[in-house]
Parts: C-alpha cells; structure tokens; sequence
C-alpha cells in the first residue's frame, strides 16, 4: 500500500468532505480515504498496482474539486504552528430561543 496527502482547495466544508471521500472511496485499490475540511487535506492509502495519483486527481477534478499539490509528511498544515491558533468552534445558546422552543430542546 502506497500513502499519499492531497490538497484541495475547493472542499471547505463537511458536505465537500463527504463528496470527495464519496469520490475517493469508489475507486479501485483505494484502501482509505481520511479528507479535513479545514487544512483542505486528503490522505489517501491506495495499491499502486491498481491505481495511482494522476488516477485519483483525475476522478476529484471529473466531481468537480481541483487538486492542489502533493503534501510531503513534514509539510502537512496540523505541523505548522498556526494550526493551533485557528481557535475552537464554540457557539452560545440564545436564552430567549431556549425559552421558546419547549422542553424537547433543552439540554
């Protein structure tokens, strides 16, 4: 099994995740697909006897999403420092929408 890290820059979201790892995952001798919406990132484990990354860039730009450069390992955006300060994804409950909505959305 041969490994290898993708940009693409046009999934942004969790729906462009899903698509792509959809895409990905049909594909003969892909083993394993992991896409990050927010680096913009797809590790893809696959056989290179039955496929290979012109194969796999091929099918991505075919759904629709243009690949980006190949990312060597040392390379990849979680090891760069900034990777920690993109912050969390915190949102707050609007008391008055709570207030409103009936017992069955408290929590």
């Amino acid at each position: 099994m041969e490994e290898k890290s993708l940009t693409v820059p046009g999934m942004w979201a969790d729906h462009h995740v899903i698509k792509v790892r959809d895409v990905l995952c049909a594909i003969t001798g892909v083993a394993d697909v992991e896409a990050e919406a927010m680096p913009r990132t797809v590790k893809v484990r696959f056989d290179p006897a039955r496929t290979n990354v012109a194969a796999l860039a091929q099918e991505l730009e075919a759904a629709g999403y243009s690949v980006g450069d190949l990312l060597q390992p040392d390379k990849h955006p979680r090891n760069k420092p900034e990777w920690a300060s993109n912050g969390s994804r915190v949102t707050l409950t609007d008391q008055l929408d709570l207030a409103m909505s009936g017992d069955h959305r408290k929590y």
